[in-house]
């Protein structure tokens, strides 16, 4: 399963954290909502359900812009908002997950983030 989606807010700026509780920032419950829309729309086109067992998923990010930035600091969010969504009933039936950025070109406005999901086949051990 393919789903394009929006650039995603990263770890630093996803989540609010006050002397009382910690929530989710205006920017990542956007991208959640935004992240509902899309997985509602594959599902629909393809007839596609939840993930039952477990998945390998390969993220892509476009990045939006010159700046600096590390990868590890997007995939929880994105996989957070997928499980909001319901793609899957929880993010650990994650077994295999790849994260490659390319550099802004100007070819993508404001970037994006495509995630790819497939069913997870074990590798033999060594």
């Amino acid at each position: 399963m393919r789903i394009e989606l929006p650039f995603p807010p990263s770890v630093n700026h996803y989540w609010v954290r006050t002397a009382r509780r910690v929530y989710l920032s205006e920017a990542a419950k956007r991208f959640s909502r935004l992240t509902a829309a899309a997985v509602a729309e594959v599902q629909r086109q393809y007839g596609h359900r939840s993930f039952l067992g477990d998945v390998s998923v390969a993220l892509t990010l476009y990045l939006p812009d010159k700046r600096v930035r590390d990868v590890d600091n997007y995939p929880k969010g994105v996989l957070d908002a997928l499980t909001k969504a319901g793609i899957w009933s929880d993010d650990a039936q994650v077994r295999v997950m790849t994260v490659k950025k390319f550099d802004a070109d100007n070819k993508i406005k404001n970037g994006k983030c495509v995630v790819v999901i497939d069913d997870y086949i074990e590798e033999e051990t060594v």
